[in-house]
Formats: structure tokens, sequence, C-alpha cells
């Protein structure tokens, strides 16, 4: 907590009247300095993101910690933390977590029941917004109309199965929510311009074989897990912003109280719902997530999820993550067509054995779950 009396808006320190800002009536504010609060009203109509952002862009080198110079990824991280405790944000953020937690119960129930009807209604009841301003909200938080996101993650789904099965049409459909393989195949035209059987025949990066010879083919283990659950954040800008991962992993470590290293208690996985070769970046639907321990629960943006339980194939990797990539093409590549296995409908994950904060990048560990089923 912040002891010391500051802006109760940027977290300025308040150490002289002429610091601060004034109120209607031309008297001091002394919860808000001169350059948040001037006559009664903020200065800037600025979202605690946009703040943050306009902060550290004008950040010269005095932001220091341990005689250290904060970099603006640092900084950005530190106001995270401490904004939100202010007066000004408080109420913002609380409405903000109401608003993540709302729209992770409709998502967590679009992933779990794409292949049915999905009535907008039902969905505005699961977050318990009425249906006009669910409609904004989700629009808001995930770029895309409810209708939208279902449409998407429907058709992204059957391109996925196009590529990677021999499934018939009417089995795609089925499994995607269409009412029959010609209302697919209407919605996938519209879309994309070509049929799906056309698109099937079309050569794709996750049919293409791999002939590098740097690309050592990896066995896997065949492993059946029970089902797990895990607390989770959505990685936003996965692709975009650097560190991206790195913030979501603190801010988790954070919310679950643990010490940020994988033990007998607490495994640590990332949870991927989309395909990077298939999905936009921007789009893709990245998670890191924890198991689940009792007496903690989602809150606000921190959502819940299961791990399927069943049988997976289990690829162990062994250095960067960056090279995970091409792992994950051998496997759809190479691997999947020549294996006793096919793909059951769940999702994929990857588990952490170790942490780059304690071992070198070379001796990272990474475990690949893949789930399969007996062709």
């Amino acid at each position: 907590m912040i002891t010391e009396k500051v802006c109760q808006s940027c977290g300025m320190p308040l150490a002289a009247t002429e610091h601060f800002g004034t109120n209607t009536n031309g008297t001091s504010s002394t919860d808000y300095c001169c350059f948040c609060f001037q006559h009664g009203s903020f200065t800037h109509d600025m979202s605690m993101e946009e703040t943050i952002k306009n902060s550290i862009s004008y950040m010269n080198g005095s932001e220091k910690i341990d005689g250290r110079t904060l970099t603006k990824n640092e900084a950005a991280l530190k106001m995270h933390i401490q904004l939100p405790i202010l007066k000004r944000w408080h109420s913002h953020e609380t409405t903000h977590k109401e608003y993540f937690a709302a729209t992770n119960r409709a998502v967590d129930y679009i992933n779990e029941h794409l292949h049915l009807p999905i009535n907008l209604s039902d969905l505005a009841s699961i977050a318990n917004i009425s249906g006009f301003h669910f409609h904004r909200i989700f629009k808001a938080l995930m770029n895309e109309s409810p209708g939208e996101y279902i449409q998407r993650l429907r058709l992204e789904k059957a391109i996925f199965k196009l590529q990677t099965t021999q499934e018939t049409l009417t089995d795609i459909a089925e499994q995607t929510g269409y009412q029959s393989p010609h209302a697919l195949s209407k919605a996938f035209k519209k879309r994309f311009g070509i049929s799906p059987s056309t698109f099937r025949d079309q050569p794709s990066e996750l049919k293409l074989s791999i002939d590098d010879p740097q690309v050592t083919p990896v066995e896997p283990q065949i492993k059946e897990i029970l089902p797990k659950e895990i607390i989770c954040l959505q990685v936003r800008n996965s692709f975009q912003e650097k560190n991206a991962f790195t913030h979501a992993w603190k801010e988790l470590i954070q919310f679950m109280n643990v010490n940020g290293v994988p033990d007998i208690e607490h495994e640590y996985v990332n949870l991927s719902r989309d395909i990077s070769t298939i999905t936009k970046p921007e789009q893709c639907r990245r998670y890191v997530g924890i198991t689940k321990q009792s007496g903690i629960k989602p809150k606000g943006k921190f959502g819940k999820q299961t791990l399927e339980g069943g049988l997976y194939a289990v690829f162990t990797h062994k250095g960067a993550y960056k090279d995970l990539e091409t792992l994950y093409c051998s496997i759809y590549r190479n691997w999947i067509p020549n294996s006793k296995y096919r793909l059951r409908d769940v999702t994929f994950f990857e588990k952490y054995l170790n942490t780059p904060d304690v071992v070198s990048t070379d001796e990272l560990i990474t475990e690949i779950y893949i789930p399969v089923a007996p062709v």
C-alpha cells in the first residue's frame, strides 16, 4: 500500500501545496496533483491503460530501483500494480474486473459449446449482464461482437479439421455447430471465397512435409491423464508485444501467491486454443495457467479452465521456447499422418518443467501435450 501523500490519479508525491490540484471553487485538492486535476476536472480523459502508455512515453531515465534505471516495460508493470489502488482508478478497476469476469464466463461457455447452437441471450444470462450491455462490453474487450467471435471460431475449427483429418464435411459441420454440410459450405465460401472441398485439396503449412535435416524426429510418450482445473490469464498481444508472456506470468503468479517455480502442487502450463498458421496473430487465444488448488477462485480477468482428461501424445523439448514452433510443425506434418493416432477434439497445451529464472535457455524443458485417440 502507498502510505505517503500522493496524487490519487498518477501516484506523484504531493510534497508541497503548489503540487496540489484545484477544486471548482478554487481551493486546493489534496487528492490530486496540479497536472491531473484543475478547476474540479481531470485534465485528460484517458483509461488507465492509456495513462500508463502516455506516462512511460515521457520516461527520461529518472525512474530507478536500487540505483538501476527501469526499462519502460518494468515501469509499465510497476504502474499496473500501483495505479489500481489509487482513488481515481479503484472504482474503474473494480468495474473493469467485473466486466472481464463476465466476458470470461461467456467465452468459456463458447469454447466448450462451439458444436451446439449458441443463443446470444443465453450468453448474456451466463455473463449476468443485460443483452444490450453484454454485446457492447464483449465487443469492447474482445474487439469482435459475440456473433462474429462465434462464427470465426467455428470456421477456423473447420479449417483445422479440413487440413489435419479425413473427416467428412457432415462430421465437421456437426462438430462446428452448423446444422448441415450445406450451411457450413455456404458460410465457408462466403468467408474465404472457395468451397471446403477445394480448400482441403490445397497445400497447407500443416500438411507439407519437413525435409530440413536439422529437424530431428521426436517420438512421444502416450499418456492417459486425468482432467485438471487451472486458474488462467489470457495473454494479450502475444505476437506483437515482446514481453507479453512475461507480464502475464508475473500477474498470474502474484494472484496465485506462488513462487514462480513449478513444484509438486503447482503445474505451469500454456494453453493455446488456436493454430498460428490459421488464426490471425492478434486474435489467437493463448493463456498462461497454474493448476488450481482448493480455496483459490477465479476473479476479474483471471479465469478458470479445464485441461481435458484422456489420451495424449507427450513430446519433450529441451532448449529455447522459440524452437517450439518447429517441433509443432513436425508433429502436425510428419508424426500425426504417419502414426496410429488421430487428433481428439480438445485443446493441446504445454507444460513447463523448469523456468528461465532458474536454468539457462539450453536447459529449459517443455512438454507438449497433443490430444489423440487410436485410429
